[in-house]
């Protein structure tokens, strides 16, 4: 009877610490999946965009620097998609991998459980006299060796019924396995086809880009000196803009001084908008509805020529025809001016931060005026000479720019 006890024993322990084990996790380094799935939806979702952009700007068969602009950044973000591609294309190649680590892994479990199985079965048929359950406990001397008889029956019955749901789980988890590859590979079959075809389309846009880029340097003595002239007016605006904030700055000083000697506690709004648009880094809406950076913030060669350095206060948004511009954020219109060559601009205070909307027309908003966020501000202009709409978007941390692609929704 002993034996036979630690027998069962042995069983309830095998099972107990295959029950226990951990399950095959799939874990990747980097992006997932999904963060990767979001990438390139965003920037196919930009590609498109500037296809639909690029079939307005080209009015007519000389390139305009507008253009290869727009096709340039097209190009940077099919560059990203395909590095997404590839990003996912690696990920999935690992999860193969693992998944063929973990099929043969559960079928060597497998195997085991089957010959623990078979040993179970053959220790139960050496032992079959006493599988005639009523006659080998009313064998028994006494109650207490007839309650031992019957929980050893119970116990070896337990343990085969264990085992057997082992096997039939681990057999699960094979095809579940088998499953997942299989999808796994025909997902990689089809990036790797897209990728292909993006890097095809890629070499055509290069080749266009470089055709452009030809013509335009035939011509350019006028394009660097369109250039300076847009420097110059970027220039003026910055100056205008720095003066309204710094002006801004001092009358809110000068106000709480004033409330300090009448007593006033400050009010604690300002401090609660700052704190509410900082915590939105990341998550503000778009200054339009649909676009595409045209412009990056910094400085950066131009697109024709390395020679001439573009510097840029904010970013640059091509858009539609007759796009309205958007409110960021909740806040107070703190200036609206017009300036040659940057049409009419817009200022919105957000607590101590600023965001700057050039380029308009129509403007619907005043100096004073409170906005919700979306809330349109006017028209962005669109220039007939280059046939393109921009929006030029600022922000600003009292008089300290930041780049305001790092603050908006990607």
């Amino acid at each position: 009877m002993r034996t036979a006890s630690n027998i069962v024993s042995l069983w309830l322990l095998v099972a107990l610490l295959f029950a226990s084990s951990p399950a095959f996790a799939q874990k990747t380094k980097g992006k997932s999946k999904q963060q990767l799935q979001s990438e390139i939806t965003a920037l196919q979702d930009e590609i498109d965009n500037a296809n639909r952009l690029l079939k307005k700007t080209k009015k007519d068969k000389e390139a305009t620097l507008a253009e290869a602009t727009l096709l340039d950044r097209k190009i940077k973000q099919r560059e990203k998609l395909i590095k997404a591609y590839n990003e996912q294309i690696a990920v999935l190649d690992a999860e193969i991998k693992q998944g063929q680590n973990s099929i043969k892994s559960l079928n060597t479990d497998l195997g085991k459980l089957q010959k623990e199985y078979a040993q179970m079965i053959v220790f139960a048929y050496r032992n079959r006299s006493h599988y005639n359950a009523l006659a080998f406990v009313f064998a028994s001397d006494d109650f207490n060796q007839a309650f031992r008889r019957l929980r050893y029956i119970r116990q070896l019955n337990d343990a085969r019924k264990t085992k057997m749901e082992q096997i039939a789980a681990t057999e699960r988890r094979i095809s579940g396995e088998v499953q997942a590859g299989q999808q796994a590979r025909e997902q990689q079959a089809a990036l790797l086809a897209d990728e292909k075809a993006q890097q095809e389309i890629l070499k055509a846009e290069k080749a266009e880009l470089n055709k452009q880029v030809a013509s335009l340097k035939k011509k350019e003595g006028s394009l660097q000196q369109d250039i300076k002239s847009k420097q110059q007016q970027a220039k003026k605006l910055q100056k205008a803009v720095d003066d309204i904030i710094a002006e801004e700055i001092r009358a809110a000083k000068e106000r709480r001084k004033a409330e300090e000697k009448k007593g006033i506690a400050p009010t604690p709004a300002e401090t609660a908008l700052s704190s509410s648009f900082a915590s939105n880094k990341g998550k503000l809406p778009w200054p339009v509805e649909r676009g595409v950076i045209s412009s990056t913030y910094g400085k950066h060669a131009s697109v024709v020529s390395d020679k001439v350095t573009v510097t840029n206060n904010g970013i640059d948004i091509a858009t539609e025809e007759g796009a309205q511009a958007r409110a960021v954020f909740d806040g107070e219109v703190t200036g609206v001016t017009r300036l040659t060559g940057s049409n009419t601009v817009v200022i919105i205070r957000h607590g101590d931060y600023f965001t700057v909307y050039s380029n308009l027309e129509n403007v619907i908003v005043k100096r004073g005026d409170k906005v919700k966020t979306k809330q349109n501000l006017g028209t962005v202009h669109t220039s007939k000479a280059e046939n393109k709409t921009e929006l030029h978007f600022e922000l600003l941390k009292e008089q300290n720019r930041q780049n305001p692609a790092q603050w908006l929704k990607k």
